[in-house]
């Protein structure tokens, strides 16, 4: 009986390097959670799967509409999509890799395999070029090392694409495990570089796909490598030296790649500039993400910006005991300190003066905001957060925990809401993501995710912290004062006949918040007229609060107006015996953008402690 051997595999064309792909790209995304746990470098924030996922899904989608059977074509798609996709430091390494293989092969119909190992000497060389401090015991090693061994006379004769990648498992394997030594991080933590693994495991499923059983997928459990310690584990490091992990892409006619890193260097860290003269995407750590943004306009028009807070992303990853995370747009006005308190993670609002867009409360405070708004002639517009934003934290909090709760902006304002339902329709695991319409703002919607993030922090499962947060979303009232209509009226929020009003009369709005009858409005009152006893007096007509008898929490927002704001709280501490708390919070830019200087906002929710872990 003659024993079949596989067919010669001579060279790659369009369709081949794309099934190739795919498969690489398919067990990549499957093994995203155990990358997440062993992310230790350059800070330990535990999302370098996500980051990996989310960069080649969208290579992925384009792939899978790409029908050329030219090689070149094919890999300029897939270069094209990651540097669109990138995320993180490692998407943007692996966008790089993948440009300098493009356009070392944009000319061929078909790749032989000598073709493709020296375009590999050339794609790592490029990646390596994209970042200011290299560091040995990283991907680019595994890089390094792997082109290397492919290099003219490390193979046979006439090798083939079996012998060829047979040889890049061998020595990328070699290599990944020597990065479980050579930086203090992995070293410490026993572990090896979350990014290099992330390379082996794209080989893997291209050799796979290629020759189903060259490189059969190893089992991971959900817990990860037993022996690799998560990234959640690795609080004693310390926090990052820089704040935010800040992206966008700059586009424009000659971008200098070189000048804008450079100039990226000298205020951040882990700075990654990659892309072509016409179209970068950068990756900084840093303080201030404004400041990366403002430079990156220098060198062309800027887009898909983010910025991720890194102490607060280490925050929500640590183990300590909860079982679900919580998630919220920047909608909720909260104390910073109470989001780091929590660990919750926010996904930001989009607030825009003309051309120029910026992060609510992360690449915009309201203390820049009033004063943006007061040089700038433009009036600033507010959108929603893009799907994207909201799949990638949950994406990477669904990795760590077993469940992700988001508590929305209410779906009567804004598409904020139907964005997080999109996003958490498209995750990998969306029966791990429950998304809840907090059917209020500002405050309000902020006192719904502290309930959420309380009973998380009890160690609640996933189905007592949802009813929790829909008994908080029934009880939780929210008042407004907008003295000044005109800014509602430019934002486009406010009814014709209002706008007319507004313009006409000298009067101030007192808006209703409540999750039976959504935005109303509830009184008015003269221009100068007393807005905390306005406020107080709203709050308690309301049949539900008249008895006294029911414990209250309370929050404040306020517009520019902390005086204001003291003395409502104040007010209320008279008005309502029986409180919990009372927080205050500035009235976040993407409100201030329609409720203007002076705005006043009271939130309060029947107060109800999560009950002890186990109780009936």
């Amino acid at each position: 009986m003659s024993i079949r051997r596989p067919p010669r595999v001579a060279y790659l064309d369009g369709r081949r390097f794309q099934r190739l792909l795919l498969g690489g790209i398919a067990r990549l995304i499957g093994e995203r959670g155990h990358l997440d746990r062993i992310n230790v470098y350059p800070v330990p924030d535990g999302d370098t799967g996500t980051n990996l996922a989310l960069t080649f899904t969208v290579v992925g989608e384009r792939l899978s509409n790409t029908s050329t059977r030219h090689a070149g074509e094919m890999l300029a798609a897939a270069a094209d999509a990651a540097l669109d996709g990138a995320r993180g430091n490692s998407g943007a390494i692996f966008a790089q890799y993948l440009q300098g293989l493009s356009d070392s092969l944009a000319g061929h119909y078909r790749v032989r395999p000598n073709e493709l190992a020296l375009a590999l000497a050339s794609a790592e060389s490029c990646a390596r070029n994209s970042i200011q401090n290299p560091a040995e015991g990283t991907v680019l090693t595994v890089m390094r090392d792997i082109a290397a061994a492919v290099a003219p006379g490390q193979l046979p004769e006439h090798s083939d694409f079996l012998t060829l990648l047979t040889s890049l498992l061998k020595k990328a394997r070699e290599a990944v495990d020597t990065t479980r030594q050579t930086l203090a991080s992995m070293r410490n933590a026993g572990v090896e570089d979350a990014g290099a693994r992330g390379l082996l495991v794209l080989l893997e499923g291209m050799a796979d796909a290629l020759e189903p059983g060259l490189a059969p997928a190893v089992a991971v459990t959900e817990d990860g490598d037993p022996s690799a310690r998560s990234a959640a584990e690795l609080s004693h490091t310390g926090p990052p030296e820089h704040r935010y992990c800040t992206e966008c892409l700059v586009i424009g006619s000659g971008v200098d790649r070189d000048g804008l890193r450079a100039e990226l260097a000298r205020f951040g860290s882990s700075v990654v500039v990659v892309g072509s003269s016409t179209k970068a995407r950068l990756h900084v750590h840093v303080n201030d993400p404004a400041q990366a943004f403002t430079i990156a306009r220098r060198y062309g028009r800027v887009s898909a910006e983010k910025a991720d807070d890194m102490h607060r992303q280490e925050r929500s990853l640590q183990a300590d005991g909860r079982r679900v995370a919580i998630v919220s747009d920047s909608g909720a006005d909260l104390p910073a300190a109470t989001w780091d308190e929590f660990g919750i993670q926010m996904v930001p609002l989009r607030v825009t003066f003309g051309n120029e867009s910026h992060l609510d409360k992360v690449g915009m405070n309201a203390t820049g905001f009033w004063a943006e708004l007061a040089r700038n002639p433009i009036h600033p517009k507010t959108s929603q957060p893009p799907p994207g934003d909201f799949r990638r934290a949950y994406e990477l909090l669904s990795s760590h925990f077993e469940h992700v709760v988001a508590v929305s902006l209410t779906a009567r304002l804004s598409g904020t809401y139907q964005a997080a339902i999109s996003a958490a329709g498209r995750v990998s695991k969306p029966d791990q993501v429950t998304v809840v319409d907090s059917k209020n703002a500002s405050v309000g919607q902020g006192l719904i995710v502290i309930c959420a993030a309380e009973n998380a922090r009890a160690g609640k499962s996933a189905a007592e912290v949802i009813a929790a947060v829909e008994r908080a979303v029934a009880s939780t009232w929210t008042y407004a004062i907008l003295p000044d209509l005109s800014y509602a009226v430019r934002g486009g929020r406010i009814p014709k006949p209002w706008r007319w009003l507004a313009r006409m009369l000298p009067i101030s709005y007192i808006l209703g918040i409540d999750p039976r009858k959504g935005v109303k409005v509830r009184g008015v009152l003269g221009r100068g007229g007393d807005r905390v006893s306005a406020l107080i007096r709203i709050a308690t007509q309301d049949r539900w609060l008249k008895s006294g008898d029911t414990v209250l929490r309370l929050a404040i927002a306020h517009s520019d107006s902390p005086a204001a704001a003291e003395a409502l709280r104040t007010a209320c501490s008279a008005a309502f015996p029986q409180l919990e708390s009372i927080r205050v919070a500035d009235l976040g830019p993407a409100y201030g953008v329609h409720g203007g200087p002076g705005t006043l906002v009271l939130a309060v929710q029947e107060y109800q402690a999560p009950a002890p872990t186990g109780a009936p």
